[in-house]
């Protein structure tokens, strides 16, 4: 089911691309949404609620901080909203982001970091493992790690084969298999961490998942999940694809939800990494 969004993470991307909209033509509000919309398009295969869908309420009080600043002009009777020369500078301000280094990478070494030296004793769960990226990283450091992945996407078919091939080279405790994180047995319920790398953002039922991995959970054990950065600097790098993540504000009403606690967030660059606990 689509649904709005809102909070402070959203109103800071639409301070950017409200601006970037008005630069190419004026526009009402509503052509505003729908053009954010639609751009956003892509995500739907993903999930139908990918689709980001600014809520009018954030609209209209982005658009009147906006104005405030000079950076807009408000519409007259039958008018739009048109970019002055002010927000053409704001904007040019912004600049676009600079490709730097890989993210990606820089954010599993900090979640190893994290979780500091490995052992054999400690089990790991890596959900949506895909081809093992993260799991054979974890299995080098010395951890037992259980890597899983749905395959529900076509990208990810022959994935596990490829995490397969990769650690008979590596030679590593780990092992991998086909599986829906809601529907692994609760006696399994042992695992010390349970981590997941760019896969939740892809998930249909988000909520699902997150109520999966506290169950599994030993009490004490910890949740760590990479994901794109919500924001303008993710935007700049992934487009609109980074908006099927969570923002900060999202992540920490489904964690608490779900009763985890010692909720962490570490930004690496265009990534961030979500930190919580089962108590």
């Amino acid at each position: 089911m689509q649904r709005t969004r809102s909070g402070p993470t959203i109103r800071q991307f639409l301070d950017y691309y409200l601006l970037v909209l008005l630069s190419e033509k004026g526009r009402s509000k509503r052509q505003m949404i729908d053009e954010i919309k639609e751009r956003s398009e892509g995500n739907r295969p993903f999930r139908s609620s990918g689709v980001l869908w600014p809520a009018a309420a954030e609209m209209d009080r982005v658009l009147a901080g906006l104005a405030e600043d000079g950076h807009v002009k408000a519409p007259g009777r039958g008018e739009r909203w048109r970019i002055t020369e002010s927000g053409r500078q704001a904007l040019e301000a912004h600049g676009d982001a600079e490709e730097g280094a890989n993210g990606k990478e820089r954010a599993a070494e900090r979640l190893m970091e994290i979780m500091g030296p490995g052992s054999a004793k400690i089990r790991v769960l890596d959900v949506g493992t895909g081809q093992g990226f993260l799991a054979l990283k974890l299995a080098d450091c010395g951890f037992s790690v259980t890597g899983i992945d749905s395959g529900c996407f076509d990208y990810s078919k022959d994935s596990l084969e490829k995490a397969r091939e990769q650690a008979r080279e590596h030679g590593g405790k780990v092992s991998f298999r086909q599986a829906d994180v809601r529907e692994v047995d609760g006696s399994d319920a042992s695992f010390d961490y349970i981590v997941s790398s760019q896969a939740v953002h892809c998930m249909s039922d988000q909520c699902g998942c997150v109520e999966a991995v506290q169950r599994l959970l030993k009490p004490g054990g910890r949740f760590l999940c990479i994901d794109y950065l919500v924001g303008v600097l993710g935007f700049q790098r992934h487009g609109f694809h980074c908006f099927l993540a969570m923002t900060r504000e999202e992540w920490v009403e489904m964690l608490l939800e779900h009763r985890f606690a010692n909720i962490k967030m570490h930004d690496v660059d265009d990534f961030v990494i979500i930190e919580a606990q089962k108590p």
